[in-house]
């Protein structure tokens, strides 16, 4: 193995441990939102909708929505917050989902180069450009779902912040994948010369 393929083997380990770190936080956090989702669920099942009132006062969710907020007409502190709460819970649930598709295309991109050391394959080509349109999602989605929510409920909460920055990575990651098709035009031709 020459040195190029020495450095494209380690750079490819080193992101593949990378990936494999951001599922394990990933599962720690589905887990997090599965026990949070549990324990509320267990609240309302032992106390039912008095048990939630004893925790979710009017002074608690002005807290947590900000000092201006007026809550419509007809909703109670604790209808605002399980409105809120399932509003979170739905954007929550698309981000990992999200987040859980793009990682898997990374993933798959540095376990191909770590196995043939050859980065430049149709198939990587494909993977980064599924990576660029899952992280365009990322930044766009939750975000939406954030608003249409706030929407529905009746009181503006920002869940999610639109990820500018997530777009512009987006952008030109979209743009490398091309980058990549190019190279294994020059891989093909190069194979053929020899």
């Amino acid at each position: 193995m020459n040195t190029i393929q020495v450095n494209i083997e380690k750079s490819a380990r080193i992101a593949d441990i990378a990936v494999k770190i951001a599922w394990i936080l990933l599962w720690i956090i589905i887990v997090i939102f599965g026990g949070v989702f549990l324990l509320t669920l267990l609240i309302y099942a032992a106390a039912g909708p008095e048990g939630f009132s004893v925790f979710i006062t009017t002074e608690n969710v002005m807290e947590v929505f900000g000092p201006g907020i007026v809550l419509p007409a007809g909703v109670t502190p604790l209808d605002m917050f399980v409105r809120t709460g399932a509003v979170f819970l739905v954007s929550a649930i698309v981000y990992v989902g999200l987040l859980a598709g793009m990682l898997r295309s990374m993933g798959q991109i540095f376990s191909e180069v770590r196995k043939t050391l050859l980065p430049f394959t149709a198939a990587n080509a494909q993977r980064l450009k599924k990576a660029a349109i899952y992280m365009a999602l990322v930044a766009i989605v939750p975000y939406l779902i954030g608003v249409v929510g706030s929407l529905i409920i009746g009181v503006y909460i920002e869940l999610i912040p639109l990820g500018i920055e997530l777009l512009i990575a987006s952008a030109v990651i979209y743009s490398l994948a091309h980058i990549f098709e190019y190279g294994v035009l020059l891989q093909q031709q190069a194979d053929e010369t020899l």
